[in-house]
């Protein structure tokens, strides 16, 4: 539930400003142009008045756009297939960043070698 950040009921509250507000939109946009396509949210949630509200959004696309390259800090998260164990690795390390990374699987053996392989600075399992 979005809404004000006092309300126990809440889960996700307002953008600390209208200029980081207005910066998430322009990610948005530019995710839009590159050709990321939005799964859910994308837009400002006018459902709620007297904050800088942005709709909780879920892009797909390719880890060469800058929305997968770049921390939007906002209520923004992204979503880039692959096709195997080895194109998912070579994603997770096309980054400069590499502060954190996780790792869903079944397999334990994936479980033990994948984490070793992606450079970040912490891997979840």
């Amino acid at each position: 539930k979005t809404g004000a950040p006092l309300d126990p009921a809440t889960m996700m509250g307002a953008q600390v400003s209208v200029a980081q507000q207005e910066r998430i939109l322009n990610y948005l946009s530019i995710g839009e142009k590159e050709g990321a396509k939005v799964l859910t949210g994308g837009a400002k949630n006018d459902c709620i008045s007297g904050g800088y509200y942005i709709k909780p959004t879920i892009l797909s696309g390719t880890n060469s756009m800058k929305v997968f390259q770049e921390e939007i800090f906002g209520p923004v998260t992204g979503v880039v297939t692959f096709r195997d164990e080895e194109e998912a690795i070579a994603i997770a390390n096309d980054t400069i960043y590499g502060l954190g990374a996780g790792v869903w699987t079944r397999d334990a053996h994936q479980m033990y070698t994948v984490p070793r392989a992606i450079q970040a600075g912490r891997v979840w399992v």
